[in-house]
């Protein structure tokens, strides 16, 4: 992991001598020493046209649009130049000109590139290095004019209303959280409150934001880049702003930014889906091949097999074979399918018979979120079974009676990975109990999988702290009270006497505050709501916040180097 992330440091990262360097090595191969030297030297020092000059040298060197011949050089050169692939194998200017075209933005189109299988095995060989760098360069660039148009007011994909809502969204957890000098959120705090966002409203683990670790490493060096965009985001933000931290418009920009590519890339990923089917973008279809588009779409959001060649289906067969997998190993399938022929046929009686490519988006849209449902509803039963188990209404249940249940063909996972999760309680060594919560909210869990988050089981904990987040910024004065109040009202009852016991003196621990994101908190969650609250690891809370908010202080969880997390 530590010689990828050395490979896929940004240029602008290098001195601008290393710079030259690092690309006249890699354009070695690409053109001749001789040639590149000597243009190099023309371009460097001609007097008469510096800023053509330096915009060629530019594009030369990275394969951006603003390849134009100069009024020295031959009109026959400049198209060689052109069409010649360009370090990385890739031809990025008639890329990015094809997505200016169709209105997509330079952080949607830099993740699609990425996303697309590779050229001949010869050509990436040649070119891996380079190709390397020049994915990550351009990655940034895009990233940099995404968050640079939120911030500005003028980005496409969002307007100032969705900022307004949501800086009303994440005022609540904002004020929680501990600040800097300048009023803003450092970086822990910052990627703490952006996953529990997206946690909290849509069960997403966002790949880069999530405190603990992510809990799968990429397969592939491309898809380790497009895994990496939320904390890459991140890092622009925090870059701009430096000691002051990050502000609540900031955050929101974030989100907003976050959500428009997530959804952008979604959308790209269909556009694959309905390629592979020989559909032209604005070709139309009738309702069969519709649904074929839609089961190849969901199926590969699924099943991940293909993943390590591609973000996106790759051929017409592969993503059939993926559909007829999924069709037998997933259980959720079969309500996924006939949800999806359900939608197909609504926009069959909306539209008529020819069927285009916004009627898929549509019915995608509505897929999705289907199968957000159908996800969560499997959680649920997953409950259920614990729930029948000896010790169940306390969240915790024997290894050996959970190993048997549903016929002893779920529940499978190793103990190393339980260990390492921190779901496993051997305090007993030979009667070893697992904790529900610490379980199901495990990655083992997770059924949709993108490049950029996985869809796991919705955490009632932390929808429940979000109500405590809400009541202690309505009356922050009695701190103890408020939160009493909130949990009651979840217990349908009192609190416990040793429950207001431990609530009070952590809150006078803590200066009269409740540290409601802390290690000591989620201590008295889990012990007042084991059912719903795990019980909180030492190991995330190893950031320089300390105890105050988890950052495990790590790209990945112990539980991401298990190759295999079934014991059979």
């Amino acid at each position: 992991q530590e010689e990828a992330a050395r490979n896929t440091v940004p240029l602008r990262k290098y001195p601008r001598g290393a710079r030259l360097l690092l690309l006249l090595h890699c354009c070695a191969e690409t053109m001749s020493a001789f040639f590149l030297f000597v243009n190099l030297f023309y371009l460097a020092f001609a007097s008469d046209a510096p800023a053509k000059a330096s915009a060629l040298m530019q594009a030369r060197l990275r394969g951006t649009k603003t390849t134009v011949a100069s009024p020295e050089e031959p009109q026959e050169e400049a198209g060689e130049l052109h069409s010649r692939e360009l370090i990385t194998g890739q031809r990025y200017s008639d890329d990015d000109e094809s997505c200016d075209a169709e209105g997509i933005t330079p952080g949607v189109c830099a993740l699609a590139s990425l996303a697309r299988p590779p050229p001949a095995p010869a050509a990436v060989e040649k070119h891996a290095d380079c190709d390397k760098q020049e994915s990550a360069d351009r990655l940034e660039r895009a990233l940099i004019a995404e968050i640079d148009a939120g911030l500005a007011g003028n980005h496409t994909g969002f307007d100032g209303s969705r900022i307004a809502s949501l800086e009303l969204e994440l005022q609540p957890i904002f004020q929680t959280l501990p600040h800097e000098a300048g009023n803003g959120l450092g970086f822990a705090s910052a990627r703490y409150l952006l996953h529990q966002h997206f946690l909290r409203q849509h069960a997403w683990y966002v790949r880069g934001l999530n405190p603990a670790g992510d809990g799968r490493q990429p397969p592939s060096e491309k898809e380790g880049l497009r895994s990496r965009v939320a904390g890459h985001l991140l890092e622009v933000l925090e870059n701009k702003v430096g000691k002051q931290g990050l502000s609540l418009k900031m955050l929101a920009v974030f989100v907003a930014t976050l959500e428009h590519l997530l959804h952008g890339d979604q959308r790209e990923r269909l556009k694959q889906a309905w390629a592979v089917h020989a559909l032209k973008p604005d070709e139309s279809t009738d309702k069969n091949t519709l649904t074929s588009v839609l089961e190849v779409f969901m199926a590969h959001y699924v099943y991940v097999s293909q993943k390590a060649e591609s973000g996106y289906a790759l051929g017409l067969e592969d993503a059939l074979q993926e559909v007829k997998a999924i069709s037998r190993i997933y259980g959720g399938w079969p309500q996924m399918d006939s949800f999806i022929r359900e939608e197909v046929l609504k926009r069959n009686q909306i539209t008529g018979s020819k069927l285009t490519f916004d009627d898929a988006a549509d019915a995608a849209d509505a897929v999705l979120l289907l199968f957000q449902e159908v996800s969560g509803s499997m959680c649920r039963d997953m409950e259920k079974t614990f729930m029948g188990l000896t010790g169940g209404e306390t969240g915790r249940v024997r290894l050996t009676e959970l190993r048997s249940a549903d016929g002893g063909d779920l529940f499978r996972e190793s103990v190393s990975y339980l260990r390492e999760l921190g779901a496993l309680d051997e305090s007993n060594l030979d009667d070893p109990y697992v904790f529900m919560t610490n379980y199901m909210y495990g990655p083992s869990n997770c059924d949709g999988t993108t490049s950029f988050y996985d869809l796991c089981c919705p955490n009632d904990c932390e929808v429940n702290k979000g109500r405590m987040e809400k009541a202690l910024a309505a009356a922050p004065a009695d701190p103890v009270a408020v939160v009493v109040k909130v949990a009651e009202e979840l217990l349908a009852g009192s609190l416990s006497a040793d429950g207001h016991e431990g609530l009070t003196q952590l809150v006078q621990a803590n200066g009269g505050q409740v540290l409601i994101h802390g290690r000591g908190f989620a201590n008295w969650l889990h012990q007042t709501f084991p059912r719903e609250c795990p019980k909180p690891r030492e190991a995330d809370f190893k950031g320089m916040a300390g105890d105050v908010v988890p950052d495990a202080n790590t790209d990945f969880q112990a539980t991401a180097s298990m190759g295999l997390l079934d014991q059979w």
